[in-house]
């Protein structure tokens, strides 16, 4: 029997010689962390003939390498494109593709892309590279409640008009600065005149009643009642302005979120000059906000009587995502439609900020799915 210079038998080492080409081929330049189809591309069940053809992947398309061959193909694992091709393992051939940076989607991510911060272990993690789905929102954010870090984001940062979204706000310094909410307050706020003057969305205030701060808070958060929030920016603060004070001082300061792309000049909403935040900056704010115990309460209620009103909530997720449990939607000619939403899942909690969005319930179905489907904790 001939031996090597290490003593093996000369076939065994053949052997493994063959056994590991594949892993050596995959190591070429082409095996780079990501690759991407350099033209029209088909994606093969097998590594050679007969296979069968799974799909022609487009130009650009994202792959990353899970292995070569000797027949010319290499094996390669294919996110998806979020409609009609499924992600999975397939062979492509490797005059198909080069090296690349990874998708958009990753890169994006403070999780794993360009602008990635150190976990703890036992953090979240991706463990599975599923492209996201494609919404009609353009302004996207998607966020982890636990470490704040933004998954995924589309446009997350532009400034835009946040409608009603801005009341997560005007809940967080009512109840910051409220001594109790069982405090009766004279209205003095009439709902019926602000929805006739500029078509605001109202509880129904009327002057003279005495109503709760806690039923105005559901009124602020559920109907979205304007008439609520200036009702509270009025009875909460020395002025009107000294409370949209605080709720600028809540989104700049360090202390407490340091968002840089909010800024506040009502507390309702309403579309206004110099009124703006951006979805990841709202994303944060729910972070925030749902951390009180009793702003979570409210966000998660469908539907409530109090002092006389029946609220009911606009959230078109409380009732129909599983573990849909707040928290606001907004509407303005400027922002379109926005929501806002959380869900939990295995104790896990996301945000889906959604701004300009022509179906709410629908993209933000599909960003959850996608997030709790390509997320791990």
């Amino acid at each position: 029997m001939v031996l090597s210079a290490l003593g093996w038998p000369l076939p065994v080492l053949v052997a493994i010689w063959l056994a590991l080409a594949p892993a050596a081929y995959a190591a070429d330049p082409r095996s780079a962390d990501w690759l991407r189809t350099v033209h029209d591309s088909a994606l093969w069940s097998g590594a050679a003939d007969p296979a069968v053809q799974f799909t022609t992947l487009p130009v650009g398309s994202f792959l990353q390498p899970r292995g070569g061959s000797d027949t010319g193909r290499l094996l390669v694992y294919y996110p998806g494109d979020s409609a009609s091709r499924q992600p999975g393992l397939a062979w492509i051939a490797a005059q198909d593709v080069a090296p690349s940076g990874p998708p958009p989607w990753v890169v994006s991510s403070e999780l794993d892309g360009d602008r990635a911060v150190p976990l703890a272990v036992g953090g979240v993690r991706r463990v599975t590279p599923l492209a996201p789905p494609s919404v009609s929102a353009p302004e996207v954010a998607v966020v982890d409640d636990a470490s704040g870090l933004l998954l995924y984001g589309q446009a997350p940062h532009a400034r835009e008009a946040p409608a009603s979204t801005t009341k997560i706000a005007t809940a967080i310094v009512t109840l910051e600065h409220v001594q109790s909410l069982d405090t009766v307050v004279r209205v003095s706020v009439d709902g019926v005149a602000m929805a006739a003057a500029d078509g605001s969305s109202i509880m129904g205030l009327s002057p003279g009643q005495r109503i709760s701060v806690r039923t105005l808070l559901y009124g602020l958060l559920l109907p979205s009642g304007n008439d609520a929030a200036e009702q509270l920016a009025l009875t909460i603060g020395e002025s009107r302005d000294q409370f949209v004070g605080w709720m600028n001082a809540v989104a700049a300061s360090q202390d407490e979120l340091g968002l840089a792309d909010t800024h506040f000049v009502n507390p309702s909403g309403l579309d206004a000059d110099g009124h703006y935040s951006s979805a990841y900056d709202l994303a944060q704010l729910a972070r925030r906000a749902m951390r009180d115990d009793i702003f979570r309460d409210i966000v998660a209620t469908p539907e409530i009587s109090s002092d006389g009103f029946l609220l009911t909530g606009h959230n078109p997720l409380i009732g129909a995502y599983p573990g849909a449990d707040g928290v606001k939607t907004g509407s303005t000619d400027a922002a379109g439609h926005a929501l806002v939403g959380s869900a939990v899942r295995d104790g896990h909690r996301l945000y889906v900020v959604l701004m300009h969005s022509d179906d709410l319930l629908a993209d933000a179905t599909a960003l959850f799915d996608w997030a709790f489907a390509s997320f791990s904790w």
